[in-house]
């Protein structure tokens, strides 16, 4: 007696549609803020302010509002494959470097959170804000320049791994905004 035979087409239980409009805005790039979240704290909708302010006044997010830099988009981590295929993609290792122009009072802040391994990131663009899934690492320098038109600013990577890339949501009003810890805007 045969038995029917499914080969399933990838290893991907469904790919949704592709999305395409040519009339689409355009997001432009720096990461200009960044947040670190903590790892237990979830979001029901990150698009909503309320949530947000909620973490804050928490002290489950740390907002470090007009950054600038740089995210690399992820470097591949690849296996070998199987069959004909040459190379399995199994996840990405990612850099996002950052400055943070509050120097004077926030060495105690960085000291701190460099030994953490306790907080996920999220950091914004123009609109958008980009979740990560897992925890992160932070590395945070100090370096100081031979140039008396230089300013002295943290720059500061942050490293993950994971399999998937960061997930963009519409970013709520104000959070590139200084807060305080009652979640208002200072």
């Amino acid at each position: 007696m045969a038995y029917p035979v499914y080969y399933p087409a990838g290893c991907a239980a469904e790919i949704g549609d592709h999305y395409c409009n040519d009339c689409e805005d355009f997001e432009s790039g720096r990461v200009s803020l960044v947040a670190f979240i903590s790892s237990d704290f979830a979001f029901n909708d990150p698009t909503n302010r309320n949530e947000w302010v909620a973490g804050i006044q928490a002290k489950q997010i740390i907002i470090i509002p007009k950054t600038s830099g740089a995210f690399d988009g992820g470097s591949e981590v690849e296996t070998p494959g199987y069959g004909r295929q040459a190379t399995q993609l199994t996840g990405y290792n990612f850099v996002l470097t950052y400055n943070d122009p509050n120097y004077k009072f926030n060495a105690d802040f960085y000291n701190a959170i460099k030994r953490s391994s306790n907080y996920k990131l999220a950091f914004g663009t123009e609109t958008l804000i980009h979740l990560t899934e897992t925890t992160v690492s932070i590395v945070p320098k100090n370096p100081v320049v031979d140039d008396v038109t230089s300013r002295v600013v943290w720059v500061v990577a942050v490293k993950w791994a994971d399999d998937d890339l960061p997930v963009p949501y519409t970013m709520p009003a104000g959070l590139d905004l200084c807060f305080d810890y009652t979640g208002a805007i200072t």
